[in-house]
């Protein structure tokens, strides 16, 4: 029997670990593991990172300790698909590191949404209050002119004047209420996401 040839390509390469596990190695993967193949001409590849020939023929990720920790079987790539592969993997792992920079977990994130929440259902509380005085105001000067109409007298200019200015702040505060609320649902929508994500890779990091 012909004896395969062994070739360690041990080439250190931290972004592209990062492209195949979503951030650095030294945080998704033990440290020392390689990924290796055996090529159509019976020849073992060890490499450090993840190439399109493995991808194409299958592949084993194995510790330092020549333990398999995972074993995938192989697809039929073109180059393009290849390339396309690496960059989501390159894309994820830039988005996962932000991620990572900007939110320790996804506990961290759940407590940046709620924060954003709370002042926002905060200014909700301070604009419903003015909407009730301004609803108040507006009520006394439709009473005021009620009185002068029954009395058989002509309501005062002032009057029209003050219950349209009145009309227009309940109608721009009523404005401001839907826009509050249209952020919270945003911020819920904008967060959803992140926190899936950091409960991924939380899982992943296992």
């Amino acid at each position: 029997m012909r004896s395969i040839a062994l070739i360690l390509v041990l080439v250190l390469s931290a972004p592209t670990l990062a492209a195949r596990f979503g951030q650095r190695a030294s945080e998704r993967m033990p440290q020392g593991a390689y990924f290796r193949h055996v090529t159509a001409d019976g020849v073992v590849h060890m490499n450090r990172t993840l190439t399109t020939d493995a991808m194409r023929s299958g592949y084993q990720l194995l510790d330092q300790y020549g333990r398999v920790l995972e074993d995938v079987e192989g697809v039929n790539l073109n180059d393009d698909e290849a390339r396309q592969i690496r960059l989501q993997r390159a894309r994820q792992a830039r988005e996962d590191k932000e991620l990572l920079r900007l939110y320790a977990g996804p506990e961290d994130a759940v407590r940046a949404r709620d924060r954003k929440i709370d002042a926002l259902e905060l200014s909700i509380s301070y604009e419903e209050n003015s909407l009730a005085q301004l609803q108040m105001k507006l009520d006394d000067e439709i009473a005021v002119a009620a009185r002068n109409e029954r009395a058989g007298r002509e309501v005062p200019e002032g009057v029209h004047e003050v219950i349209e200015r009145l009309k227009r702040q309940i109608d721009a505060t009523e404005e401001k209420l839907a826009g509050f609320e249209a952020d919270i649902d945003a911020a819920r929508k904008e967060f959803a996401p992140i926190i899936q994500r950091l409960k991924e890779i939380e899982e992943e990091e296992g």
